[in-house]
Order: C-alpha cells, then structure tokens, then sequence
C-alpha cells in the first residue's frame, strides 16, 4: 500500500513540475532581447484622403517619414530633399513601394499592404515599424503630391504630424490649401496616422 502511495505522489510531483515548466516557458539570460512568441509587431497605419480620388495615372502620392524622434524637424514639401534624410511611401502607376534613408538598401514592395477606399477618396497604407528600423519614440510624417513627373508639387499637410510609437496612439493632420476642381484628385484634406499591431 505504502509502495503504491509513494508511486502517486512522485507522479503528481513530476506532473506539477512538467505543468511549471511548460507555464514559465524557456530559460532567457540577461541581455537577450529576443521577442517573445506570439508577439505582436506594431505597425504603422496611414490613410490619406483627398477631395476627388486617387489618381496614380496623373500623379504620385508621397508620405514622408522621420525617424529621428525630434519633432519640429520632419519632412517638408520639398521631396528632393527626402531622399538620403528620410524613408518614404511613394504610390504612382507602377505601384506602391517603402524607400529606405539608406541609399544602398533596396525599396520594399507595399502592393499588398495598400487600399483605397470610400470612394476612391482615400489611400491606406500599413507598414512594420520594425520596416522603419524599429524607431522608438515619435515618427514625423508628411503627404506631399506632385505631377507624374515628380517635379510639380500640388499640395502638403500645413504641418507634420507626429506621433508617439506607442500601441493605438493616434495624430491627425490637415491640408487647409484648396487646388482648383482639376487637381482635385490631388488635394489633400487630411490624414490621419494611427499605431496598430
């Protein structure tokens, strides 16, 4: 009898140790930093609406984004300057791609991460921010659109918007220029930023 209360109890001691470790998970040592599974990547949403519709054949449409984490500092209207100082979005008719700030990296295709939407009046574009180069703090961001040449800029937000890489922050910002009735596919009302995973 005793034998077989013995045998009980080492079963259930082996069965509550089994139960501890697979809760606890895997052994970490101090400095790694690997995620954990099942981690969710934060990522960036960006939707832009404009007062006719998205219109890739007669335009590009631009989004600017600093990663320094310095707010006052963003991107401008002048995309020129973009290149080498910031990543970019660039939608035209050969599709949507992320621009990396280094010149020797190679752009990344968005065609499946982009919509548009509500009319043909809005663009949506989601991207890791691991894609970014896993900013921390505050990512500044402007919308600029330009003829299909690049060189004629329509209209930009008044002002960038910045926001904070913290799961469901949220910024706005808007484009008070009003273009006339024909470049209405490229005149910007707003956009709105958003952090998601």
């Amino acid at each position: 009898m005793r034998i077989i209360n013995l045998e009980k109890r080492a079963i259930i001691i082996l069965l509550i140790i089994g139960i501890v470790a697979i809760v606890s998970g895997c052994v970490r040592y101090p400095g790694e930093h690997e995620p954990e599974p099942g981690e969710p990547e934060y990522q960036l949403q960006i939707t832009v609406e404009v007062a006719g519709e998205i219109n890739t054949d007669d335009g590009i449409y631009y989004i600017g984004l600093d990663t320094d984490g310095q707010t006052g500092f963003g991107p401008g209207s002048d995309i020129d300057y973009w290149e080498d100082n910031y990543y970019y979005i660039k939608l035209d008719s050969a599709g949507c791609y992320l621009y990396p700030k280094e010149e020797s990296s190679s752009s990344i295709s968005l065609n499946s991460s982009y919509t548009i939407f509500d009319k043909e009046k809005k663009l949506q574009v989601i991207i890791a921010l691991s894609d970014l180069g896993d900013p921390e703090g505050s990512i500044g961001i402007n919308v600029v659109t330009t003829d299909s040449g690049g060189s004629t800029t329509y209209d930009y937000l008044d002002d960038n918007i910045y926001i904070n890489t913290e799961l469901y922050a949220e910024e706005e910002g808007i484009s008070s220029t009003n273009l006339e009735d024909d470049e209405a596919d490229f005149d910007i009302i707003g956009a709105k930023v958003e952090i998601t995973n």
